[in-house]
C-alpha cells in the first residue's frame, strides 16, 4: 500500500511537472515581443552629416515584433538641422550664401517605420519596409528666397539583404520633398555595412554609403544647378563593446559632402547658417542601454 501511494505521488508530481513545463513552454513561445533602447551620443550623424550641429543627442527606440517577421517601431532624437540649414543666416555670416530667409523652429525627429524581415537558412536574411521621418515644429518657409523649399518630413521605402555580418540596404524616397530639398522624389541612398565580432561582446564596425539626389529644386535650378549637387559618399569605421549592461561605441565618420558650389552665383550645399560644413570628419562616442 505504501509503495502504491509512493508510485501515485511520483506520478502526480511528474504530471504536475509536465503541466508546469507545458505552461512555461507556451509562455516562451509567445509570438509577440517588444524591445527598445536608450542612446546617448556626442553627435547625431546620418549619412555622414551631423543632424545636431556637432552637439550631443538623446535618442530612443521602441519596436514591436512578431514571430512571423512583421515589425513596427518608432525612433526619437533631438535635432537642429532644419533651422541650421535653412533658417536665417547667423550674425556676421554671408546670408547670400549660407542659410536662408526662413523662420524655422524644430528640435525633434520622430521616425515611424514598419516592415517584414526574416532569414533564409542560418546565414542569409532579408528586410523590406517603409519609414516616415517626421519633424514637428514651426516652419515659416520663405519660398521666394529659396524657391521650391519643402518641410523636412520625408518618406522612404527600403529593401535589405544580409549574409552573416554584412548587410546591404537601399532606401528610395517616395515623397517630393527629401529633407527640405524639393522636387527630389526618386532620390536614393545605398548602404553597405559590416559588424564583425572579434571577441565576446566586442565588434568591429565598418560602413560605406552613397546618397544620390534626383530632380531640380527651383532655387538651385535658377543658378544653373541640379539637385545632384547634394550627392554624398560617406564612410564610417569604429567598434562596439558590451560592458556593465551598456553597449559602448566609438566611431569616426566622414563624407565628401560639398560645403558650397558655384552656379551663376555661389551657394551653400552641405554648410549650415553659421558657415560651417556638416559633413567633415567627426569622431563620436555612444552609450546604449537595451531593454
Amino acid at each position: 500500500m505504501k509503495l502504491r501511494k509512493t508510485v501515485i505521488a511520483i506520478g502526480l508530481a511528474s504530471l504536475g511537472a509536465s503541466v508546469s513545463l507545458g505552461v512555461q513552454a507556451d509562455e516562451e513561445k509567445s509570438p509577440h515581443s517588444v524591445t527598445g533602447n536608450l542612446t546617448l551620443t556626442t553627435d547625431y550623424i546620418v549619412r555622414g552629416l551631423s543632424q545636431t550641429g556637432r552637439k550631443p543627442a538623446v535618442q530612443g527606440t521602441l519596436e514591436y515584433g512578431h514571430a512571423s517577421g512583421l515589425y513596427a517601431g518608432t525612433f526619437w532624437s533631438n535635432i537642429s538641422f532644419p533651422g541650421d540649414f535653412f533658417g536665417r543666416a547667423a550674425p556676421g555670416v554671408n546670408g547670400a550664401v549660407y542659410g536662408g530667409n526662413s523662420d524655422i523652429s524644430a528640435s525633434l525627429e520622430i521616425d515611424l517605420y514598419g516592415g517584414f524581415r526574416n532569414k533564409i537558412g542560418e546565414d542569409l536574411g532579408y528586410d523590406v519596409g517603409y519609414v516616415y521621418y517626421y519633424y514637428p515644429g514651426r516652419y515659416k518657409l520663405d519660398t521666394g528666397f529659396t524657391n521650391g523649399l519643402k518641410t523636412p518630413n520625408t518618406a522612404e521605402v527600403y529593401v535589405a539583404g544580409s549574409w552573416k555580418w554584412i548587410t546591404a540596404k537601399l532606401y528610395w524616397a517616395v515623397t517630393d520633398g527629401v529633407f527640405m530639398i524639393g522636387d527630389a522624389k526618386g532620390t536614393y541612398y545605398a548602404d553597405l555595412s559590416a559588424t564583425y565580432p572579434i571577441a565576446e561582446g566586442i565588434n568591429l564596425v565598418g560602413h560605406i554609403g552613397t546618397w544620390r539626389f534626383n530632380g531640380e529644386m527651383q532655387a538651385y535650378k535658377n543658378l544653373g544647378l541640379k539637385n545632384d549637387v547634394f550627392n554624398v559618399v560617406d564612410w564610417k569605421v569604429g567598434a562596439t563593446a558590451d560592458w556593465g549592461g551598456i553597449t559602448w561605441g566609438a566611431y569616426y565618420w566622414r563624407s565628401n559632402a560639398k560645403e558650397t558650389v558655384t552656379g551663376t552665383a555661389p551657394v551653400a550645399v552641405w554648410a549650415d547658417r553659421f558657415g560651417e560644413a556638416v559633413g567633415d570628419g567627426q569622431f563620436f562616442v555612444t552609450a546604449t542601454k537595451a531593454f
